[in-house]
C-alpha cells in the first residue's frame, strides 16, 4: 500500500458515499433554531449481541417466564414501565428519565437482512444499509451536512484506537484513543512533520496533515483545562466510563463537536449472561443518565 493511500484512509480521512437519514438531519439541524448550532449526537454501540429481552423485560408476558425458566429476570425485580415492559433492575437509574419523557425504547426492532453472522449484522448497523456491503461509509458520517466554511477538526469524534464504520465517509472524522495520548510529545519533531505536510503539493497529504495538527492543538488546550463534572455526574471506572467522560469534556469545552461515538464491547455473553449482564448494565445506566 502506498503511503499516500495509507494516510488518506487513516482515522482523519475516510471516504464513503451515501445519504443521511432525513429524521436525523431534522433532529440535528432543527428548522426552528435561531442559529445553525446543532444538537450534539452521542452514539453508544453495544458491540456483540445484547439480550434485549433481559434488558427491557416483557415481564407482563407469561410466555417470557415459561420460555426462560433459568435466565429470565425475576418479575419482582423488574423496574416496571407500562405493565408489560420494564427495565432490568440494574437500569433503575433510567426510570426517572423515562418518567420525564426523555427516553424512548424501541423494542423488537431488527434488521430486514436475514444474516446469522454477528459480524455482518454489526457492519450493517454501522453502515445503515442492511444487506448492502458495497456502501463504504457509515450512517453517522452521512448525518453530517457538508461543512459551511471552515469546520472544527473534531466535529465528528470517536473514542477508540480506530475510526468505527459508523463515522467513516466523505466528511472528516477523527478517532482518539484518549485525550491524553492524542498529542505529539516531541515539539521539535512536531514542527518538522507539520512543515513537511504543509509544504507538499499533494492536496491529500496537505489536508490530512493540517487537520491532524489542528486537532492536536485543540485537544491540547482541552486537556490543559481540568474537567469537573457538573450536577453530580459520575463515571464508572473502566474504558467505557472514561470514554463517556472524555466526550463530555469535549462537549463542555465547546470545540465544535457535532457527533461523538463510544464503543462498549463484550455483550455476547452466551452462558455467562447472568453473571456479566448485571455489571455491564449498571455501568451503562450510570453513564447514560449522568449530565456532562
Amino acid at each position: 500500500m502506498k503511503r499516500r493511500i495509507f494516510l488518506k484512509n487513516s482515522a482523519l480521512a475516510m471516504v464513503g458515499m451515501g445519504a443521511a437519514p432525513l429524521w436525523l438531519q431534522r433532529a440535528m439541524y432543527a428548522a426552528e433554531s435561531a442559529t445553525r448550532r446543532k444538537k450534539i449526537l452521542v452514539a453508544i454501540f453495544q458491540r456483540g449481541a445484547a439480550d434485549g429481552l433481559n434488558i427491557v423485560v416483557p415481564h407482563g408476558e407469561k410466555r417470557y417466564y415459561e420460555l426462560r425458566p433459568n435466565i429470565g429476570v425475576a418479575q419482582g425485580a423488574v423496574v416496571n414501565l407500562d405493565g408489560m415492559f420494564g427495565f432490568h433492575p440494574q437500569l433503575a437509574a433510567l426510570k426517572p428519565v423515562w418518567d420525564e419523557g426523555h427516553l424512548a425504547v424501541i423494542h423488537a426492532a431488527g434488521s430486514p437482512d436475514p444474516t446469522r453472522s454477528h459480524f455482518d449484522a454489526q457492519d450493517y448497523m454501522e453502515s445503515g444499509t442492511p444487506g448492502l456491503k458495497a456502501v463504504e461509509g457509515g450512517w453517522m458520517n452521512r448525518a453530517l451536512l457538508p461543512a459551511q466554511g471552515k469546520s472544527s477538526p473534531v466535529r465528528a469524534v470517536a473514542l477508540g484506537a480506530t475510526l468505527p464504520r459508523s463515522l467513516r465517509g466523505a466528511n472528516d472524522a477523527v478517532a482518539i484513543e484518549s485525550l491524553r495520548s492524542f498529542q505529539v510529545r516531541d515539539t521539535n519533531a512536531a514542527k518538522i512533520f507539520e512543515s513537511l505536510y504543509l509544504a507538499t503539493d499533494d492536496q491529500v497529504l496537505n489536508g490530512t496533515g493540517k487537520e491532524t495538527f489542528e486537532a492536536v492543538s485543540i485537544l491540547k488546550k482541552v486537556q490543559s483545562s481540568p474537567y469537573i463534572p457538573s450536577n453530580g455526574a459520575s463515571y464508572p471506572a473502566g474504558r467505557f466510563g472514561d470514554s463517556l467522560k472524555q466526550i463530555a469534556q469535549l462537549i463542555k469545552a465547546d470545540v465544535g463537536v457535532e457527533v461523538a461515538f463510544a464503543d462498549y464491547g463484550g455483550w455476547d455473553h452466551h452462558v455467562q449472561e447472568m453473571n456479566a449482564l448485571p455489571n455491564m448494565l449498571r455501568d451503562f445506566g450510570a453513564v447514560a443518565t449522568g449530565p456532562v
